[in-house]
């Protein structure tokens, strides 16, 4: 990786790739000062900081204009009613700056790594087809305590991906194709996150770089929308009990599938669009929904996940 990096760093002697930094907040002031600060010293790329709060009722907006007075590079701090954290997310790829040179999406209570980006940039030069690069991380708990990475699960096959995201939205990184090709169409309903979203779009029609090491401390703890568990077991009685609670919307790949193949169905080689219309044309019966829980088509890394999510469509809670 250093060779990586030093070499990148030649190609761009000019000037360093500037980094559009995507940040949507909300409620976030008891960790966003340790996040703004790792931003400020990421290495080797130029940051542009673009925040949205999603309607906060605490001190984060305060705090991004704290920031905002003596820090020129966080460009933007508007704030707005609240849309959700993927709707929120979205609506800041589409106002960024087209001038960029990357795009990333940030979380608030994070803090990343020095070279995360510089590592990112580097994945992604020369790439002219829509690139996604995204990475592991390291959880910690609130306190910054390192629990534990993840395994690594970067397998990047659409057919995988419309079963499992492999990516923390909060690590990827965007060549400017693949955000022109994302912010090409916009969903209305179905997506089930951004990054979701994003990472099956590029991978139908593009590249997606996943990176084993992480670049990112995690930070696990109540608040968290989305996240990645450095406990297996844990993950898993979580898992449980939301599906106790919201078993028609545990798992809505059905809806995501639907609107993916509505919008871009038409323009999608021939392979993936027809492995969409199975998972979408599975719905329409109890014997449909049989044959495709036996069928190829479902794929996952684990065999007890494979297992839950063929018993998931059999009862059509997909």
């Amino acid at each position: 990786m250093k060779r990586r990096l030093s070499e990148a760093a030649c190609d761009r002697s000019a000037r360093p790739p500037s980094v559009a930094v995507l940040l949507s907040t909300y409620n976030g002031a008891t960790y966003l000062q340790a996040q703004l600060e790792s931003l400020r010293a990421q290495e080797h790329v130029h940051v542009r900081l673009h925040a949205r709060d999603d309607g906060s009722a605490d001190g984060t907006c305060a705090l991004l204009r704290e920031y905002a007075a003596d820090w020129p590079e966080l460009a933007d701090a508007s704030s707005g009613p609240n849309l959700g954290p993927a709707a929120s997310f979205m609506q800041l790829l589409r106002t960024a700056p087209d001038d960029a040179d990357y795009y990333a999406f940030c979380d608030q209570d994070d803090v990343w790594l020095p070279e995360k980006l510089a590592r990112a940039t580097a994945e992604l030069a020369g790439e002219t087809e829509p690139a996604l690069y995204c990475s592991n991380v390291t959880c910690v708990g609130d306190d910054l305590r390192v629990l534990g990475v993840p395994a690594a699960h970067g397998n990047p096959d659409f057919e995988h991906l419309l079963f499992e995201n492999i990516a923390a939205g909060c690590t990827i990184v965007l060549n400017p194709a693949a955000r022109a090709l994302i912010n090409s169409e916009a969903p209305s309903q179905g997506m089930v996150m951004h990054d979701w979203w994003s990472i099956l779009i590029i991978a139908i029609f593009g590249r997606v770089i996943y990176d084993p090491e992480p670049s990112i401390f995690y930070r696990q703890h109540g608040a968290n929308t989305l996240g990645l568990q450095a406990n297996r077991a844990a993950q898993k009685m979580r898992q449980v009990a939301r599906l106790v609670r919201e078993r028609r919307s545990f798992y809505p790949i059905h809806a995501q599938a639907v609107e993916l193949l509505r919008l871009f169905g038409d323009r999608m080689p021939a392979f993936h669009r027809a492995r969409l219309e199975r998972l979408v044309s599975s719905k329409r019966s109890c014997l449909s929904r049989a044959a495709y829980a036996m069928s190829r088509d479902i794929v996952h890394r684990h065999f007890l996940d494979a297992a839950a999510l063929r018993g998931l469509t059999l009862v059509g809670w997909y």
